[in-house]
């Protein structure tokens, strides 16, 4: 069933609802993970901050309204970009990684994904990236390919090293 709805890019005043849609993906990314609250709220604490800061300068998120609403926000795509020395990768040392392809329960099976991933790639196009990576669920992966993304093969082997901090 297709519905009529808004996709358009996030703006200043979108940030308490992109904060909040941010963290309802992380939910239920992670519903089966032993998250303490601590970590919630210091999520929840920095997301506002971060949207400030990055917003139209590194963080390119989209959004989709509600139909026949009051610009409620029902789903979310976010291209965070960065530019690094030129590799055979990325030839001009731009790249972006999608983050958050979320769309609340009730208005999914809409298009709702893939409109804001079109979206985020003419984006991405137009910002002149070489490449555009993502790590897919079981339920985004369809999706993904629909629009052109492979699966990445490297001879390297992905790694991270991730830092504790004391509380």
């Amino acid at each position: 069933m297709q519905t009529a709805y808004l996709v358009r890019p996030a703006e200043a005043s979108d940030i308490p609802e992109l904060s909040a849609l941010r963290i309802a993906y992380l939910k239920e990314e992670f519903q089966n993970t032993d998250v303490p609250e601590s970590d919630w709220g210091a999520i929840a604490a920095q997301l506002p901050d971060y949207f400030r800061t990055h917003l139209g300068i590194d963080c390119f998120p989209f959004v989709a309204e509600a139909p026949d609403d009051d610009r409620t926000l029902i789903a979310l795509v976010i291209l965070c970009t960065s530019e690094k020395p030129a590799n055979l990768s990325f030839p001009n040392g731009k790249s972006g990684v999608v983050l958050s392809v979320y769309t609340k329960p009730e208005y999914r099976g809409m298009g709702c994904a893939t409109k804001l991933m079109q979206a985020l790639l003419q984006k991405a196009e137009s910002l002149g990236l070489d490449i555009v990576n993502l790590s897919a669920s079981d339920m985004g992966k369809p999706i993904y390919e629909k629009l052109g993304f492979v699966r990445s093969h490297s001879k390297f082997t992905e790694m991270e090293y991730i830092i504790s901090h004391p509380d």
